[in-house]
C-alpha cells in the first residue's frame, strides 16, 4: 500500500463524517445556522461570547452543541476508529526501539505505511469543521440560497472574510484547511522522530 492509498482512505473518512453530521445539523437547525434554532437554555445556549477563544474560532460566541459535538462526540468517534484498527490488526507497533517505553499510539504501520495516528486524526478533526460547515450550505433544502449567501459573505455566524474576486469565505475554511493538512502531512511522516531522537 502507498501513503496516497492512506490519504485517500483519510479523505473518504473525513467526507463521510462531515456529511452524517452535516445531515444531522440540517434536520436540526432547518435554516437557522449556528444552532440558533435550538433551545437557548440548551444546546443553543451562548459561551464564550467576545471572549478571545470565540475570536480564534472566527465566531460571536460558541454554543453548548458545538462543544458537546465537535470536542466531545467528534473525538470519541475518531478515537473509536483508531480502536478498531487496533482492534482488527491492520495497525501494528514500528519503529519501537526509538521509545524507552514502546508506545503503539505513537507510530504505527498499515500495509507498510507508517503515521503518527494521533496527527492522523487531529487532521480529520480539523478537516471536518470545515468539511462539514460547506456541506451544510451545500446541501441544506430548508435554505435554498444559503450557497449564494456564503458566497456573498452573508453569514452573520462566520465573523472574518477573505475575498477571492467576486466571492468571499469564510477565512476559518482557508486558515483551519492549511492546520489540517499540516498535521496530515506531519502524521504520514514519522521519520521525523527518528531524526530528533538521533540529536540526543
Amino acid at each position: 500500500m502507498q501513503s496516497w492509498i492512506v490519504v485517500l482512505a483519510w479523505c473518504l473518512n473525513v467526507l463521510i463524517l462531515s456529511l452524517a453530521l452535516a445531515l444531522f445539523e440540517i434536520l436540526l437547525e432547518k435554516e437557522s445556522g449556528w444552532a440558533s434554532a435550538c433551545n437557548p437554555k440548551g444546546a443553543g445556549r451562548k459561551l464564550f461570547g467576545g471572549s478571545i477563544v470565540s475570536k480564534i474560532c472566527e465566531k460571536p460566541y460558541l454554543t453548548a452543541y458545538h462543544l458537546f459535538v465537535f470536542l466531545l462526540i467528534l473525538p470519541l468517534i475518531l478515537g473509536g476508529e483508531f480502536l478498531l484498527v487496533k482492534a482488527v490488526g491492520i495497525g501494528h507497533p514500528v519503529l519501537n526501539s526509538l521509545f524507552v517505553r514502546p508506545a503503539d499510539y505513537l507510530v504505527m504501520q498499515i500495509s507498510g505505511v507508517p503515521f503518527i495516528p494521533l496527527l492522523f486524526f487531529t487532521a480529520a478533526w480539523f478537516c471536518i469543521l470545515v468539511v462539514e460547515d460547506l456541506l451544510w450550505f451545500l446541501l441544506n433544502w430548508h435554505y435554498p440560497k444559503s450557497m449564494e449567501d456564503l458566497l456573498a459573505g452573508r453569514i452573520w455566524w462566520h465573523t472574518r472574510w477573505l475575498t477571492l474576486g467576486s466571492i468571499k469565505l469564510p477565512r476559518f475554511y482557508i486558515t483551519i484547511s492549511l492546520i489540517a493538512f499540516v498535521f496530515l502531512t506531519a502524521s504520514l511522516s514519522p521519520l521525523w522522530l527518528t531524526a530528533t531522537m538521533n540529536l540526543k
